[in-house]
């Protein structure tokens, strides 16, 4: 008996410290509005356009919006010469007018190679985002908008 009280601890314990990090490192990817959706589509568009995204897709009668920007690394001692980020929101009715958006980002990064006289460039897909920290500077510039 105190040898399964000692693994059940022992086995929480795992369980808690192992998921923290994990549970911690998940952004917050859904936000609900209180606007129909047809409108918040609209909104996101202009948003994205004003701020110089690039819109890649668009598929209003699912809610899909894909736009894309690039970010260009500006460190001098560093193999990556640029991240592009891709964004992907998917806008969906609920009751009472209201919406609920889901947001993902990916990274590409794009990495210098070779030598100096003959460097060769590559794209490395990072996949997922999971610093919340970018998913907060989109909701900053969409959120307001709703409010």
């Amino acid at each position: 008996m105190k040898h399964l009280i000692q693994f059940s601890l022992m086995l929480i314990a795992y369980v808690f410290v192992f998921s923290s990090p994990l549970l911690a490192q998940n952004p917050d990817r859904t936000k609900t509005i209180p606007i129909a959706n047809d409108s918040a589509y609209n909104k996101i568009i202009q948003v994205l356009q004003d701020g110089g995204y690039f819109i890649v897709q668009l598929d209003r009668t699912s809610g899909f919006i894909q736009t894309s920007t690039y970010l260009e690394n500006k460190n001098l001692l560093s193999n990556k010469e640029g991240e592009k980020l891709i964004f992907n929101f998917l806008i969906s009715p609920l009751q009472a007018k209201r919406s609920k958006i889901v947001l993902n980002i990916f990274s590409i990064e794009r990495r210098k190679g070779g030598s100096f006289d003959a460097p060769n460039y590559y794209d490395e897909d990072k996949g997922i985002v999971r610093d919340n920290k970018a998913y907060q500077q989109i909701w900053d510039k969409i959120l307001p908008l709703f409010q």
